[in-house]
């Protein structure tokens, strides 16, 4: 049997002078979307856990799609070769627009500002209803903890509804994050948010 998502978009740090858990981590999720036959796409990134990402999946033999936007497509920062397809975009909301558009899921591992500022992007599309594509976090070294922390405060104080943290799915290990990634089913009742039904 196949696994449900052809392809799934990963965002992820490039910063370099991590810990080694959050390389073997980004490595260990490209090489097991590979070996699923899954796509990979992702921001083109050669350093920091994008770097160590797409080595885990072209090291077994994947397909790795890479966006970037005009300006940042240095050797120094991307693949300018070695990648499935290197797509260069004008900027990076036409980057997180095109990955989307690439994508049928999305697995979000430890960054900065840039990777939340692409998760929640994609969460905020599934609140709305602009998508139903399953959302996951890889929680290498409880990274999200604090996050998951917020996101219940959010619930508690009524920013957000109880389905909404049917969102998205976590785990700490990137196996089984697959394994639930593949079970997501989209929560019921999405759009009482918009109508403002209780």
């Amino acid at each position: 049997m196949s696994y449900p998502y052809p392809s799934i978009c990963v965002f992820c740090g490039s910063a370099d002078g991590l810990a080694p858990v959050y390389y073997d981590a980004a490595y260990e999720t490209g090489r097991l979307l590979a070996e699923q036959g899954i796509t990979l796409v992702y921001g083109a990134g050669r350093t920091g856990m994008m770097g160590a990402l797409a080595e885990g999946a072209l090291g077994a033999g994947g397909e790795v799609i890479g966006v970037v936007p005009n300006g940042l497509e240095s050797p120094q920062l991307v693949y300018t070769s070695g990648l499935t397809r290197l797509e260069i975009v004008p900027d990076i909301q036409v980057r997180k627009a095109r990955m989307n558009e690439l994508a049928d899921a999305f697995i979000t591992l430890p960054g900065g500002y840039g990777t939340m500022d692409e998760m929640f992007e994609v969460l905020t599309w599934s609140q709305i209803g602009r998508h139903r594509k399953p959302s996951a976090f890889l929680n290498t070294d409880g990274y999200f903890d604090a996050l998951f922390k917020w996101i219940e405060r959010a619930y508690k104080d009524h920013f957000i509804y109880e389905e909404h943290l049917e969102l998205f799915v976590a785990d700490a290990d990137p196996a089984r994050l697959l394994q639930k990634l593949a079970a997501f089913k989209f929560p019921e009742n999405i759009e009482r948010w918009l109508v403002r039904e209780e």
